[in-house]
């Protein structure tokens, strides 16, 4: 049987018994008083039974308990979603475990006939506002459950994995900044793109680029708040050469105009290189309107006056915010600490698995998991050496033309040139020579140092760039 969806309100004279569902992984209705309605098999016996405990019920009274009765014992199932109102702002979404059961120590609070469930929000309640229309529609009802099957894929997008902000953080050339293309279009799209190719996943991000809703900035130390969200600047006017001066909106700005006209898609900001700017000067205000509850149709939905327009402002709640993060250039301990509590973190390591294993009779793979132990030691697990970085080689040609315009440079950079270190992460293979001072270079002084080693990297034309020992020196020193 395909999985269903349903709306099912917990109240029993105005009062929640969420808050208890949530604690005990459990839904429930109320008639406690009906025993035996587990043994029903049909509504007609479901209303039989509803009259004889409840005398008092008028039809439509009958009517409506029935069906609730019914969808909860008789229509719902194992692994459907249950769609659960706290309120008028914020909902939950479970999954059912098992089947239905009567717990006679529930009857005085009206809540014995129940269903295991498993939370899938428990701890982040969805606002309704960020959810598609026709799910808010059906959350209107004023009926205690309903079957709500035909936007099940709504219910689906709603419990995405996708947090609002999140920051991509590791070392160079972990792929974090092509992780975002595929993020955003899956965000953007309300579904994966796993099974994609990479180049409709790049045409399909352009695509969304160009439709604006996806944006991207990078930061950078002179990026500011009027870069950001709003400022006056000035403009020349062509005709008079006059500068005349206007109130431009940022990109965070736009998007979020976008997204507030657009409610039923899901708009996406990538923030690359998120800690290169002084956070605190670009988002001003607003960053604590980032949190998921502080956004329009939040439970603590909050706005902010605009120092230049004037205006109120609030973020969406479909607006996700998507930051990557270098962490060769600065560790997450030093990022700012308003930014570090309203952004969950997703660490990107190298992958070995996107190395080529075997070129020419070198072992890519433990070569470059070789080099990043030695790097981990000297250096620490941030500034090791990325993946990608290896992902266009396929023969010893590419392989030297990497490390020589590539993998040196990345090393000089991590070791502030201190060749020696860079010496021990390559094995002393070759590639640096150590030279000792030349014979008569100085006239003898107490300034010089003799026994200083003069390190050189080999010329580019040098044949040892291309031989296969090299490079096996460096993980397998036999």
């Amino acid at each position: 049987m395909s999985q269903q969806a349903f709306v099912l309100r917990m109240t029993r004279g105005g009062r929640s018994l969420v808050e208890q569902a949530l604690n005990d992984d459990q839904i429930n209705i109320g008639w406690a008083e009906a025993q035996g309605l587990l043994k029903a098999r049909s509504k007609e016996e479901i209303k039989e039974i509803i009259r004889r405990a409840y005398p008092d019920y008028n039809k439509v009274q009958v009517g409506h308990a029935a069906g609730t009765v019914g969808r909860f014992i008789l229509e719902m199932g194992e692994g459907d979603l249950v769609v659960v109102p706290d309120g008028d702002k914020k909902f939950y979404v479970a999954e059912v475990r098992g089947p239905a059961k009567y717990d006679e120590s529930k009857v005085d609070d009206d809540s014995a006939y129940r269903r295991d469930v498993r939370w899938l929000n428990a701890r982040t309640p969805i606002i309704r506002n960020s959810a598609a229309q026709a799910l808010q529609n059906k959350l209107q009802t004023q009926q205690t459950c309903i079957s709500v099957s035909d936007v099940l894929p709504e219910i689906k997008v709603c419990i995405s994995p996708h947090p609002l902000n999140q920051i991509l953080y590791g070392p160079p050339g972990t792929g974090k900044t092509w992780n975002t293309v595929n993020l955003a279009v899956a965000i953007a799209e309300k579904r994966s793109v796993e099974n994609e190719r990479d180049e409709d996943v790049k045409a399909w991000f352009d695509k969304l680029k160009d439709q604006g809703q996806i944006a991207m900035v990078t930061f950078h130390q002179n990026f500011t708040y009027e870069d950001f969200i709003e400022g006056i600047r000035p403009v020349l006017n062509d005709e008079s050469e006059n500068v005349r001066y206007e109130l431009t909106k940022g990109i965070f700005m736009e998007i979020a105009e976008r997204s507030k006209n657009n409610k039923e898609q899901n708009h996406v900001l990538i923030i690359d290189e998120i800690n290169r700017g002084n956070i605190a000067k670009i988002f001003g205000e607003l960053i604590t309107l980032l949190e998921a509850s502080k956004r329009l149709g939040g439970v603590d939905a909050a706005t902010v006056i605009l120092p230049y327009s004037q205006e109120s402002f609030g973020v969406p709640a479909n607006l996700y915010v998507v930051g990557t993060m270098n962490t060769a250039d600065r560790s997450i301990a030093l990022l700012d600490t308003a930014l570090r509590r309203r952004f969950e973190f997703v660490e990107m390591m190298p992958n070995l698995d996107r190395v080529r294993e075997d070129v020419d009779g070198v072992k890519c793979r433990k070569l470059l998991e070789t080099m990043n132990k030695r790097i981990t030691v000297l250096l620490d697990r941030e500034h090791q050496i990325g993946h990608t970085y290896f992902m266009g080689v396929q023969d010893m040609a590419s392989l030297a033309t990497t490390f020589r315009t590539k993998i040196i440079s990345l090393l000089q950079e991590y070791f502030y040139d201190n060749w020696e270190k860079i010496d021990l992460v390559l094995n002393g293979n070759g590639f640096i020579q150590k030279n000792p001072i030349k014979d008569g270079l100085f006239k003898d002084s107490d300034l010089v140092d003799r026994e200083k080693k003069i390190y050189e990297l080999l010329s580019v034309d040098d044949l040892a760039w291309q031989q296969p020992e090299k490079y096996q020196i460096i993980y397998d020193p036999e």
